[in-house]
């Protein structure tokens, strides 16, 4: 029973970060394992970090954290959709890097900030878990880099505003998921 919880939680944490690198993979295509390593990075750190926060506070935050990670997705998608230079010749070969890289990292892992806040009494092992969570987003990250890329070349020009509408919309249902919990709960 261990067992199926634990693949049911990250499988299910996993499908945000492939969504997200398959769009991203529209539009970058060099530092794929980079990219990976850093998302890896960040939703292995956010258990940890909800598991130190505590319950208490924990609670008041998780609430908000897929709200705020909602609207981290969007503005990421409103940039890409509407502020990227459209004159640069190589806007798609460019590396997802700095502000941006770290924004789409946070934002994607900030649901595994909450579970990190019950990870002891959802019954599964901490550290397990975590090296899980880091495994199966460095490899959703990188498939869904490459596959991402493989379809941009059919996609063109309209690949970089593709990529910024499925952020936008995943943005839109992880915001529309966490105000109806907070509505629910509130």
């Amino acid at each position: 029973m261990v067992a199926l919880k634990m693949i049911l939680l990250i499988v299910s944490l996993g499908m945000d970060t492939l969504l997200i690198s398959i769009s991203l993979g529209f539009i970058k295509t060099k530092g794929k394992v980079k990219i990976a390593l850093i998302f890896a990075f960040a939703e292995a750190l956010m258990p940890l970090v909800g598991l130190f926060i505590g319950k208490g506070a924990g609670q008041l935050f998780g609430e908000w954290a897929s709200l705020i990670g909602g609207i981290a997705l969007l503005v990421v998608a409103v940039w890409l959709v509407f502020f990227e230079d459209e004159d640069e010749e190589d806007k798609l070969e460019r590396n997802l890097v700095g502000w941006t890289l770290i924004i789409t990292a946070v934002s994607i892992s900030l649901d595994e900030l909450a579970i990190g806040f019950s990870i002891g009494l959802i019954g599964i092992p901490i550290a397990l878990t975590i090296i899980l969570v880091a495994l199966q987003a460095f490899v959703f990250t990188f498939l869904g880099l490459a596959f991402g890329s493989k379809l941009k070349r059919y996609l063109g020009e309209w690949a970089e505003k593709l990529a910024g509408i499925i952020l936008g919309l995943l943005g839109l249902w992880i915001l529309f998921d966490a105000i109806l919990h907070l509505y629910h709960h509130g």
